[in-house]
């Protein structure tokens, strides 16, 4: 066994090397006298399992010698790296703090006893008993400021990291596992884990083994998912996938929410400036987005010369859809009544909720935000015959079977759909939003591609100019949204849309076998 890395890796790099009967991994490259290509390290390293042997892999690389596809293999490796040692790191710090509290606790302990010997002692003395003991201060908060002041962390923080861990070491373990297997990223996992943290067990102690299987019947589904999709993806996800597992005490919690955060505040910034900032209901908040954006695109909505910027005539528009138009404070028209009728938000339900009206159990969602029936069901309540909102209704397998038209943002209704069914840029790993981005032929019309939900998606501006003259190419593309991406490298890259709605997790048994890592 080598001393430390550095020998190793001075090992490797030597002309002069005995070997042994039970030779190493690398014999065969130094027997040979024919060293490892690049190319042939990095293969290696993506078919190997993640741990020291990647990265000695990794060190062998000169990233500056790589071709361009090499180099994306390269720095996909250094990310399972990071992951390992993410992983490592999270693993570290759950066994140092229970050693460290087991240390406390044997400490109490022995402090205990060597004082109930010495009161004992003092009794028979005929002097009164000692009263000495740790006062508030408990094994965990010795063990979190020893922590704190090794790793030269402010103890809030390590208080919160030392949760972090010891939830992926616990009932989050599957997600731990992952991280730790390098399938995904240190930010994958905090996000993920934040989501599951609002299930109603958590924190809960007595059942800390429900929770867990909580966590693993989800994790089943999120971890997969993660392969292909970004942090903030994965926490929508998540957060579906939570809020089908109790959608009870998810409306609990909206309302303790409501109470405790909803308002309207403002705040001073620079000089002439302030901030306000508003906590509502996500249909309320995508309405007033949706009216804002409308206003400001309008070329005859009417603004100082100042105004040069999109975010300055958002400004105007806000100012003017609360004020008015200067001068009639009361009365609005033309762009300004036009953004106020126009404006809406997307509701997506089910055909059941419908046609039960029970408030119980998931309702579907609001702009992509997934909310429990009694959400959907009071929204829709709310509408008359003037309303803005618009409502599409989907079976039991996500599949729209109604559009409910009372107004569109949008006139084509097609492009309405693709909108609502994507959700994002149809690009892996773009997040801006389908009514941004322009509806793309996957397979282009003049070479006989068909005006169908088949072949259209969403498309930003950015990743549509990368199709049209950038060598990226959709070679298969679903009426679900799903498609896949073939790079200029030759890289192959899936993408799937978000549920419309968040499908039920179903029984137990069907998702509590071992994760596939």
């Amino acid at each position: 066994m080598f001393e430390s890395l550095e020998t190793l890796i001075a090992v490797e790099r030597s002309d002069d090397v005995v070997l042994t009967d039970e030779a190493p991994w690398w014999a065969d490259e130094l027997s040979s006298g024919e060293p490892w290509s690049d190319a042939d390290v990095l293969a290696d390293a993506a078919a190997g399992e993640v741990g020291a042997g990647l990265l000695m892999d990794l060190l062998q690389v000169d990233p500056a010698a790589l071709t361009a596809d090499e180099a994306v293999t390269y720095a996909q490796q250094v990310d399972r790296f990071a992951a390992f040692a993410a992983g490592l790191q999270v693993r570290a710090r759950a066994a140092v703090r229970d050693r460290l509290v087991s240390h406390g606790v044997a400490e109490d302990s022995e402090r205990a006893r060597s004082l109930a010997e010495l009161n004992a002692r003092r009794v028979e003395a005929g002097l009164r008993p000692r009263r000495e003991g740790s006062g508030f201060v408990t094994p965990e908060m010795r063990a979190s400021a020893e922590m704190a002041a090794a790793l030269r962390v402010a103890t809030q923080s390590i208080e919160s990291q030392l949760q972090y861990a010891g939830d992926l070491v616990g009932p989050m373990a599957p997600l731990g596992d992952a991280l730790l297997a390098g399938h995904l990223s240190s930010g994958h996992a905090a996000a993920i884990a934040r989501e599951l943290s609002r299930l109603p067990l958590a924190g809960d102690s007595s059942r800390s083994d429900e929770f867990a299987q909580q966590c693993a019947r989800i994790l089943a589904i999120v971890v997969p998912y993660a392969a292909s999709h970004t942090p903030g993806q994965c926490a929508r996800r998540t957060r579906g996938l939570v809020l089908t597992t109790d959608p009870v005490s998810a409306k609990e919690r909206r309302r303790e929410t409501a109470e405790r955060e909803h308002g309207v505040w403002l705040s001073s910034r620079e000089e002439g400036t302030c901030e306000i900032t508003a906590v509502l209901p996500v249909g309320h908040g995508h309405a007033l987005m949706d009216a804002i954006t409308a206003l400001a695109r309008n070329p005859l909505f009417e603004t100082s010369e100042s105004c040069v910027t999109a975010g300055q005539r958002r400004v105007a528009a806000l100012v003017t859809l609360v004020l008015g138009d200067p001068g009639s404070v009361y009365r609005t028209e033309g762009p300004v009544a036009e953004a106020r009728l126009n404006a809406g938000v997307s509701v997506v339900v089910p055909l059941s909720v419908l046609a039960s009206g029970e408030g119980a159990g998931l309702g579907g969602t609001v702009a992509g935000e997934a909310l429990s029936a009694d959400v959907i069901l009071d929204l829709l309540a709310e509408v008359d015959a003037s309303s803005t909102l618009r409502r599409l209704v989907v079976d039991s397998s996500g599949c729209i079977v109604d559009a409910g038209r009372t107004r569109y943002a949008i006139s084509d209704t097609q492009r309405h759909l693709i909108a609502l069914r994507d959700g994002t840029c149809r690009f892996p790993g773009c997040v801006r939003a389908a009514e941004r981005c322009e509806i793309d032929h996957a397979n282009p019309y003049e070479r006989g591609g068909c005006t169908d939900l088949d072949n259209l998606g969403p498309l930003c501006k950015h990743h549509h100019q990368l199709k049209t003259h950038g060598g990226w190419t959709i070679t298969r593309s679903e009426r679900s949204g799903a498609c896949t991406w073939r790079s200029p490298l030759g890289r192959v890259y899936e993408h799937r849309p978000p549920d419309l709605i968040p499908l039920p997790l179903g029984p137990p048994s069907a998702v509590d076998d071992p994760l596939p890592f």
